[in-house]
This record gives structure tokens, sequence and C-alpha cells, in this order.
């Protein structure tokens, strides 16, 4: 291998330095960038995000106002409403009316006058599409025995002696003293009834209870009195008493 000269190693020194130096200025030189356009774009991104938080905090606010506002109004037209309806009152405040019902008719057909046993007979819900009574069906539910209530009160029709309309709050008084809480459901037709309007003079009643075809039960529709449901209910219906209030 050839000997290196002393101009060699000088010329190998010179470009050590040279390198050296280089990388010197190359550190230098991005020290000073960094300085002076990094920081002011970190800078920059800082303040943007510090703008964009605060913006989005102040339409988060105003859109928490916003709702706050919306359920503050709701709640007071609600308040109004109920201002303007009136309270509901319990049924013992209610002004109602209190129809005697005889003990026998005269049937329109014979002429010949009925006595009243306290038969109470069935009407199929299904039937009654009409008007508001429809509806009252519609949204009525049978109980285990197949018999059509809302809230606790059962559906029943009535004659037009007792001047109700569809929704309207009946009370069942039997002589036995027990108290069958109604609503009227259906109206029975004038041509149906006696000359007072009240009973239904073929089948010899003055309520009629609306049924579910499909689930009443099957010894109360095979001998079509509801009175069989209960046995306090085996009695005669001898007042009914007709609320000022309705369903809604």
């Amino acid at each position: 291998m050839k000997g290196m000269s002393s101009k060699d190693i000088r010329s190998g020194r010179l470009a050590c330095s040279i390198i050296l130096i280089i990388s010197l200025l190359l550190i230098l030189f991005y020290h000073c960038y960094n300085r002076s356009y990094a920081m002011p774009v970190q800078a920059a991104e800082t303040e943007e995000t510090a703008d964009t938080e605060e913006t989005l905090t102040f339409e988060n606010t105003a859109m928490l106002s916003a709702l706050a506002e919306c359920t503050t109004v709701t709640i007071t037209i609600e308040e109004e409403s109920a201002v303007l309806a009136g309270p509901k009152k319990p049924l013992e405040e209610v002004t109602k009316t209190a129809y005697d019902i005889p003990s026998s008719f005269v049937s329109p057909v014979t002429g010949k006058t009925v006595s009243y046993k306290g038969g109470k007979t069935m009407e199929r819900s299904n039937k009654i599409t009409y008007g508001k009574c429809g509806y009252l069906n519609s949204i009525a539910t049978p109980d285990s025995d197949g018999f059509m209530k809302l809230e606790d009160r059962y559906l029943i029709a009535v004659g037009s002696r007792f001047n109700t309309l569809p929704g309207q709050y009946i009370d069942l008084i039997l002589q036995n003293g027990v108290v069958i809480k109604c609503i009227m459901g259906d109206a029975k037709a004038d041509i149906d009834t006696d000359s007072t309007n009240i009973f239904t003079y073929r089948s010899r009643c003055c309520s009629e209870f609306i049924i579910d075809e499909k689930t009443i039960r099957k010894d109360i529709y095979e001998r079509g009195n509801a009175s069989l449901k209960y046995p306090t209910w085996d009695s005669p219906v001898v007042k009914m008493v007709v609320y000022d209030a309705y369903y809604s």
C-alpha cells in the first residue's frame, strides 16, 4: 500500500474541517429557523385554537340558553292552559243529576206492563264505529272478563231519557247498594226503548254493558246477562247518577 504524504494528510484535515464547519453552520441555521419561523406558527395555532374553543363555548352557551328559553315558554303555555281549563274537580264536587229507575214499564208493542227484574244486557264494542262513541270504544280495553273499560269505569249504552253525551260519567246504583262506575259509550235508539226512553223493551234492561266479543267470559255471553260478572251485580238498578263531567 502506498504511504500517505504530508500533503495528503493536510488535505484530509482540511476536508474534515470544512465538513465540520458546514455541519455547525447547518445546525446553527436550523436552530435559527426554529426560533424565527416555528415558534410564531405554533403561537398562531395556539391563538387559533383558543379562539375556536371560545367560539364553541359561546355557541354552546347560546344553544343552552335558547333551549332553556324554549322550555320556559313551554311550561308557561302549559300552565296558562291549565289555568284556562281549570283544575279537574273530583266527582264529588261536580254537578250531577240523579234519575230514579222504575220497577216496571209499558211495552210499546203489547201495551202491557212489564216488570224490571234487574237484567243487564250486552252490546259488542266492534259494532260501535260512529263519531265519539266509536272513538271511545276504539281506545277502551277489555278487562279480564271481556268488559270494555276506560280508566276504572265500564262502557255502557243508555237511553235518551238521561240526556247523556258520549264519554259522560255515570254511576249505576243497585238496589243492594252496590255502585257500578260507568261511562257512556253508546246511545240506545229511541225506537228500541219504551215511552220513557229508559228501558230496551225487548231485553227489559236500562243499561247495556259494552263487551269485547273475543274475550267475553263464556258463561256471561251464553246467558246474555252482564249481572253474572259478580254476584253483587245481580240486583236491579234503582238510580242512575249522571255527572256533568266527561272522559278526556
